[in-house]
């Protein structure tokens, strides 16, 4: 299936999981249960403030199971119950990922750049993944990309964000898995690829 029309398809837990299994190559089961992939993490254990967990569908955070040994990255699943992303819900939760004094320390933690977010609207209306960036946790910058359902207005989506997500050939290679997935939210290529473009209808107009 073309990369775009697997993106017009995505309407459901299922087949989101089936458009990152298919077209991106994640080393996912077919047909899973959301019980067999993920496990849920609690706003208690996140420290999340009850105002932006009831942001959040069934008030949890799922975490997709390590589908490798040495994954670099902690995958999460955040269902929003209504139609917006919310940011101030995401910084809570990643505040409640990355090791600190006041977290269990029994819990798994990561480094806020080696956390990856899949987000879902309700009924599916918004996809979007994000990724937070920066040196220090209080300053990072929380970058995303994805689309509306329906949309037609994916083409920089299908060839720049999506494709840097794929699975890695070679897994034990573990920095180059986080450079490569990082530059899923570079910004700059689609600058380059808006300004080429732009050159070329200039082009056009004055042709």
């Amino acid at each position: 299936m073309a990369l775009d029309t697997a993106v017009q398809s995505v309407k459901d837990f299922p087949s989101l999981l089936g458009l990152l299994r298919d077209d991106l190559n994640w080393p996912l089961p077919d047909e899973p249960s959301p019980e067999d992939i993920t496990f849920d993490w609690s706003p208690g254990e996140l420290r999340i403030q009850d105002s932006q967990a009831q942001r959040l569908k069934g008030g949890v955070v799922r975490q997709l199971r390590p589908l490798v040994s040495n994954q670099p990255f902690g995958i999460f699943y955040v269902e929003f119950a209504d139609a917006q992303v919310y940011r101030t819900a995401l910084r809570q939760v990643v505040r409640g990922l990355v090791p600190n004094r006041r977290r269990d320390p029994s819990l798994q933690g990561w480094g806020h750049e080696n956390l990856l977010f899949i987000c879902a609207t309700k009924d599916y209306q918004l996809v979007s993944f994000a990724h937070f960036k920066g040196d220090k946790l209080a300053k990072a910058k929380l970058t995303t990309f994805g689309w509306e359902r329906g949309s037609e207005y994916i083409h920089t989506l299908c060839k720049f964000n999506l494709p840097a997500l794929a699975w890695p050939d070679d897994q034990d290679a573990t920095e180059a898995w986080l450079i490569a997935w990082s530059k899923a939210f570079d910004k700059e290529p689609l600058t380059k690829e808006f300004f080429k473009r732009f050159d070329n209808a200039l082009d056009l107009i004055k042709a």
